[in-house]
């Protein structure tokens, strides 16, 4: 019988509470013969957590084991879900991760665990994750491109629109959101045995650690199993969040992968730097903006020796990746703001003598 851990990781929901309620409630009445939840809480100071152990108490199946592990400070999402990993069954062969507003399908951690043991290369994934209208998608699966612009696969489109959705695909990552992973495989390849690199925080968790697995010779894929609905930013919402830990990853990303304009990274980094100094001074008003995006920017530089202190520097083609014109790469370091059209699975260039 195959063992699984789910962790569900929450920080400060209060005002999102009836999300996070239905998320936890989905958790604990999925369709799986052996699984334990492990509620992590990332030194919530709102009362939220109280909320939800009292609801879990009261309203999870006697067959389901759940473990608490409560933060001293808030360690974002990787700090978190690497407590949470410290907590799990050893016996457990998978561990899923789970935001707290995503509400799970009941049958998608069985029938993509049932997937992933058909492969032995296969160390992560993610099914179909909706959007919060529950149509769109969220995630099909995470992409990079050799511009370091990193995203969701058929993000915000219809599945009409998304050719190949049906079908199973090696993708870069699997979207953190609601992603399962094979234990022994994290534990022999990541830095200390866990998924994720404290220092990063947010945002350069899930990439990073799809990045890794495929340097390390193992895949990952999306597989066409409806998985959920995530109301995606719900626990980021605080403003200037996303911009500095945005800025902050994808620097650090641009410092730390290869790609064919790796020589041009500097470019990319000076670019930020000296622009958005212009900026905060012809544009007074949105001082406190550019303010942050600097510190980001500056933050990822530090971020980024860190990283190559820990795994090295990654190389994007040995993952699947999206190519990259040089016209395109030239409008994105001229214009880094820009809306980028959606992937799909057809633009992903897989690497050399990988099928699935």
């Amino acid at each position: 019988m195959v063992r699984a851990s789910v962790i569900w990781l929450n920080y400060n929901s209060l005002n999102f509470i009836d999300i996070a309620l239905k998320s936890i409630d989905s958790v604990l009445n999925l369709d799986f013969d052996d699984y334990e939840v492990i509620i992590v809480d990332n030194a919530s100071s709102d009362g939220s957590f109280q909320r939800i152990k009292r609801y879990v108490d009261e309203h999870k199946p006697g067959n389901v084991k759940v473990k608490y592990v409560v933060s001293d400070v808030n360690r974002g999402y990787a700090g978190g879900m690497n407590l949470g990993w410290e907590a799990k069954d050893p016996e457990s062969k998978y561990v899923a991760f789970l935001n707290n507003d995503l509400i799970v399908e009941q049958q998608s951690l069985r029938r993509i665990i049932d997937f992933m043991e058909r492969d032995k290369t296969l160390a992560a994934t993610n099914g179909l994750i909706y959007s919060r209208d529950g149509k769109r998608v969220y995630s099909a699966g995470g992409f990079g491109a050799e511009h370091w612009v990193f995203g969701d696969i058929c993000y915000g489109a219809f599945e009409h629109e998304c050719p190949g959705i049906d079908k199973a695909h090696y993708v870069t990552y699997a979207d953190g959101a609601y992603a399962v992973v094979k234990v022994n495989v994290i534990s022999k390849v990541c830095p200390n045995g866990r998924p994720f690199i404290n220092e990063t925080f947010l945002y350069l968790d899930d990439d990073l650690l799809g990045l890794l697995l495929w340097n390390k010779g193992y895949k990952i894929a999306y597989v066409p199993v409806r998985a959920g609905i995530h109301f995606e930013g719900l626990s980021t919402s605080k403003p200037g969040v996303g911009l500095y830990y945005g800025y902050r990853a994808s620097t650090a990303r641009i410092n730390m992968l290869k790609t064919k304009f790796y020589v041009f990274r500097f470019l990319y980094i000076a670019r930020r730097l000296i622009g958005y100094s212009i900026l905060s001074i012809i544009d007074y008003r949105n001082k406190e903006r550019y303010s942050e995006i600097l510190r980001g920017v500056k933050e990822g530089l530090k971020l980024a020796k860190n990283i190559k202190r820990n795994v090295g520097t990654l190389d994007l083609y040995k993952a699947p990746y999206v190519p990259v014109n040089i016209m395109d790469a030239i409008i994105e370091y001229i214009y880094p703001w820009k809306k980028h059209k959606t992937v799909d699975f057809d633009m992903l260039r897989q690497p050399d003598s990988v099928n699935l």
